[in-house]
């Protein structure tokens, strides 16, 4: 599969999961204006109650979108409409550089600090993975949705305080179903970590990852990775996602033997 294919995919299935978050509880999202477009081949958001860039964004140009004036006039516009200065999300390394010209050309320049790191696993079979001593992993049910948001949150407070209500609502509403499966790791029977498997074939998104501190260094991570990869496995899926900006992620991620397939760096309109 050539690059731009693989990286098209790869961001179908982040905004899938991005999607997901956005959309989990309906009257939230209606209230907090979240208005969500697949237009022009691009997947895009934007929301009136945050000017916070990594949800007002688009993915996909030149990767699932053609790379034509005509699909940023369309973006533009759209954005326009949202009172958010357009920006987009570029797969650094799988765009063309023709289509990042254009971007200039448009007055697009990218912005510092914005690089989230693409991982992708499409080995052969799956990793060897050592045991972590005490720890079991089980698929959270809708109704245990509350206690993982609880966890979840307490490894992702630099989020907001949205961020649990949204994951308990996502969880409460999607994880008896096939496309979200949601899984909680216990030490000694004691809540200690979170991740989530987004079923977007033929991809597998990992996401949500997260270890409470005093539970980090022992390989949970690392384990909870490969439980949620076995379970893709296991579905038929063969081609897997992961996202982060963590090194200590990047790392558990690297030893499995995922490879960094791009940065993703957004592109922001400044004239």
């Amino acid at each position: 599969m050539r690059l731009a294919e693989l990286a098209a995919l790869m961001q179908r299935t982040e905004g899938a999961e991005i999607t997901s978050y956005l959309v989990a509880d309906p009257r939230a999202a209606r209230r907090s204006g979240v208005r969500i477009s697949h237009a022009g081949g691009l997947v895009s958001w934007t929301m009136k109650s945050t000017d916070n860039g990594f949800l007002n964004r688009a993915l996909g140009f030149a990767t699932m979108s053609e790379a034509t004036p005509a699909v940023l006039d369309r973006l533009e516009r759209r954005f326009a409409d949202a009172g958010r200065s357009p920006r987009i999300a570029v797969a650094q390394g799988p765009t063309p550089r023709a289509a990042l010209r254009l971007l200039e050309r448009r007055g697009y320049l990218p912005e510092e600090g914005t690089d989230e790191h693409i991982y992708c696993y499409d080995r052969r079979s799956l990793p060897r993975v050592r045991t972590v001593e005490d720890l079991t992993v089980g698929r959270v049910r809708g109704e245990d949705a509350a206690g993982y948001a609880l966890i979840a949150d307490s490894s992702f407070k630099d989020r907001g305080p949205w961020f649990r209500d949204i994951v308990e609502a996502l969880v409460t509403r999607r994880a008896h179903g096939r496309t979200l499966s949601a899984y909680l790791g216990r030490i000694d029977g004691v809540p200690a970590a979170t991740g989530m498997l987004f079923d977007v074939r033929p991809v597998a998104g990992l996401g949500n990852g997260s270890v409470l501190p005093k539970f980090r260094g022992r390989g949970i991570q690392t384990a909870m990775i490969a439980h949620r990869m076995r379970a893709g496995w296991e579905r038929g899926l063969r081609l897997f996602f992961g996202q982060t900006r963590n090194p200590a992620s990047a790392h558990n991620l690297e030893d499995l033997g995922w490879r960094l397939l791009y940065t993703e760096v957004d592109w922001v309109r400044t004239t």
